[in-house]
């Protein structure tokens, strides 16, 4: 039991402590976790969003120097096309005078030597730039109502249904350029354009549209190694610093493009960060892996150092209370010890004072010496009240080492119950006691008799003690089915409610002033209803015997 309970001292003030301490430092890292990674989160994506804006205004600055080529071709998209073929990047022009699948389509190879593949159809692009471009309404605001300018592209939407050379060319995108953008911190102003222009844009094969009043289209085919070359080279932007981390462009089909970047350790791990670019770029993507340096955690040490000094002082503050509490249970289990030797050294001269009491009393009794057997008597009763009194001292120190025990056997209930009614009858008798016996039990029950005896001694001893002004007691025993019941009681002040509970707890009394004159140990009832749960069976007092107090002993019957 003493084990049994520093275990649970030992859950309560070390293993909880621990717990709690363990719940909250993970707690505070998670807490902390989440807040530095919301404010990576938003250094990466300012980040991420300056080289987009840096890759957009490239691309900007490079359609307004194709559109000053058109500015000089006077009106003429064949005129702007032939020009256009002198330009290095370009690998192939063409010009369209007209609209519909009739419009005649002109071609001028260029300088930059590269071949789309052979899926590419000239034919179908035009076709779709034109279609695209062809209805006013379709157009988006060719000047941004923002006050910073707003973007400088953005993509044209084909209202209604999609025609067949759509539908062929879905991954395929149309951008125009919008007036307005900010260059150099310089806002444009224009009226309305007399030309527009822009990208078409597909699995990242560019092509250059200039489209004027007149309806004429005239396109541009980029050698896309050109182009991304052109732009890569100017990453990092000119004057910022290059990236601890790892920076990379790849198409939204995850094919890398670029990188760049210092790469120091921890930059190898998958990205933290991630952003589409904008348009005409849509179909890239840029991403971003921190390096270890960027981002420590501060926070864990102070979080670790406090969590692990509560630790640490938990498990002082433990080791201090068990090491107290063990050399306190060290002291009480040597008493315990020493009570049960000194009662086991007790019973041997108490069983030859009860012997010898009895032979004198017979001897007597014979001489016809009625003094000397009444004496005896009175010795013998004290005797045996004494070896009670130890075997309870003994049964508890046996209780609180776990070790109580009883070994059943079948047993004559009644004749037990009878027996020990006579053993206690001469002494409530000469007290006035009135003395009732209603026995009923069954003929044989499996039970310790010796632990029958102590329980009702034990009883029988309390009525005596607490019942003495009743002078009445009744000894019963009654059976069903399923239990034998011994039923003890009397017609003293009875057990208040409230302890009809703690009256089984050990040095227990209902009252225990040197004035009641009532002695005894206060650990009776508890060795009793310990012997009665060690045959599957209870002691309880009845709460509904209003005229004193009763005591039932059930026990399960048992073949």
């Amino acid at each position: 039991m003493l084990q049994r309970r520093s275990t649970i001292l030992f859950i309560i003030l070390v293993i909880l402590p621990l717990a709690l301490l363990a719940w909250l430092g993970t707690y505070l890292i998670r807490d902390a976790e989440k807040r530095t990674d919301a404010s990576m989160q938003a250094i990466l994506a300012e980040r991420l969003s300056s080289s987009d804006q840096h890759l957009l205004h490239d691309m900007r600055q490079l359609t307004d120097r194709l559109d000053s080529w058109g500015a000089q071709s006077i009106g003429s998209a064949r005129l702007m096309s032939q020009r256009l073929a002198t330009h290095p990047w370009i690998a192939q022009t063409w010009s369209a005078d007209g609209e519909g699948e009739t419009a005649p389509i002109e071609s001028f190879e260029g300088r930059a030597g590269y071949q789309p593949g052979p899926i590419f159809n000239a034919k179908d692009r035009i076709k779709s730039i034109l279609e695209s471009t062809r209805n006013p309404d379709s157009m988006p605001p060719f000047v941004s109502v923002l006050e910073d300018g707003g973007p400088p592209f953005q993509r044209v939407y084909i209202p209604g249904r999609l025609s067949a050379i759509q539908q062929r060319s879905s991954q395929w995108m149309t951008y125009i350029k919008l007036f307005g953008y900010h260059i150099d911190d310089r806002p444009v102003l224009s009226e309305t354009p007399l030309s527009w222009s822009g990208w078409h844009v597909g699995d990242s094969v560019f092509i250059y549209w200039h489209r004027f009043a007149n309806g004429s289209l005239s396109c541009a085919l980029m050698n896309p190694q050109m182009l991304m070359n052109s732009l890569f080279q100017r990453l990092p932007q000119p004057g910022l610093a290059i990236p601890p981390g790892r920076m990379m462009l790849t198409t939204v089909k995850g094919i890398p493009l670029h990188e760049w970047g210092k790469k120091l350790p921890g930059s190898e791990r998958p990205p933290a960060a991630h952003r589409a670019c904008s348009e005409p770029l849509s179909q890239w993507e840029m991403a971003y892996t921190p390096a270890n340096e960027e981002f420590p955690k501060p926070y864990l040490f102070p979080i670790l150092l406090g969590v692990s000094s509560g630790i640490m002082l938990v498990f002082v503050v433990g080791w201090l209370y068990f090491h107290e509490s063990a050399s306190e249970i060290r002291v009480a289990q040597q008493r315990v010890t020493f009570v049960n030797q000194i009662s086991h050294e007790l019973k041997t001269p108490l069983t030859n004072i009860r012997l010898y009491a009895e032979m004198a009393a017979h001897r007597a009794e014979s001489q016809g010496d009625t003094i000397a057997k009444r004496q005896l008597g009175v010795v013998e009763a004290e005797t045996c009240r004494l070896d009670r009194l130890i075997q309870n001292v003994l049964n508890y120190a046996r209780q609180q080492r776990d070790k109580l025990t009883i070994q059943p056997k079948p047993i004559a209930l009644d004749q037990n119950v009878s027996r020990i009614a006579e053993f206690w009858k001469p002494l409530l008798e000469n007290k006035g006691f009135e003395i009732v016996s209603t026995l009923h039990g069954p003929e044989i029950i499996m039970a310790d008799p010796d632990a029958i005896e102590q329980i009702l001694g034990n009883l029988i001893s309390n009525v005596d003690k607490y019942a003495n002004a009743g002078k009445w007691i009744a000894i019963r025993t009654e059976h069903d089915e399923r239990n034998t019941r011994i039923i003890v009681e009397d017609r003293g002040p009875g057990i208040p409610s409230g302890k009809r509970r703690t009256v089984f707890e050990p040095f227990e009394r209902l009252r225990s002033d040197l004035a009641e004159g009532v002695s005894g140990t206060g650990i009776g009832l508890t060795i009793s209803r310990e012997l009665a749960q060690l045959h599957g069976g209870s002691l309880t007092v009845c709460p509904n015997y209003r005229d004193g107090a009763r005591f039932i002993l059930t026990l399960p019957n048992q073949s």
